[in-house]
């Protein structure tokens, strides 16, 4: 693997922390190791943290396999916020996974994350301060 990943437990959701290189033969994995940390903790949101993953251009056609793995394997059973700092055109992911009917945003901090991953209302809109 060229990525590695720890995962604790918070009061209401899971963090996931990725570090190391990217690679989409690790990132194709991480849905499922997901879905199982989570049906085992009955914790059914999480925050994944991939801000030190040591940044490559991702092509296009990798985020959006990774978009409709994410929806396949976690769909409305698991509400997963992304820490990213990546380009906005990494935001593909999140569009091809919730037009798949994942519950999936990107931010670009923790503390935004954790707002929206705490929030329970799914039908307002969460406004993020950095756009």
């Amino acid at each position: 693997m060229s990525s590695l990943y720890s995962i604790k437990k918070e009061e209401n959701y899971l963090v996931m922390t990725i570090s190391g290189d990217y690679s989409y033969a690790d990132f194709i994995k991480y849905p499922k190791i997901i879905r199982n940390q989570c049906l085992t903790e009955k914790k059914y949101k999480i925050l994944v943290n991939v801000i030190k993953v040591v940044k490559t251009e991702i092509p296009l056609v990798e985020l959006f396999f990774l978009g409709e793995h994410v929806a396949n394997v976690l769909r409305d059973h698991i509400k997963l916020a992304l820490v990213w700092d990546g380009e906005n055109h990494n935001r593909f992911l999140q569009k091809v996974a919730t037009n798949r009917r994942a519950l999936i945003r990107t931010f670009e901090s923790d503390e935004n994350a954790k707002v929206w991953l705490i929030h329970d209302r799914e039908d307002e809109p969460f406004l993020d301060s950095t756009s």
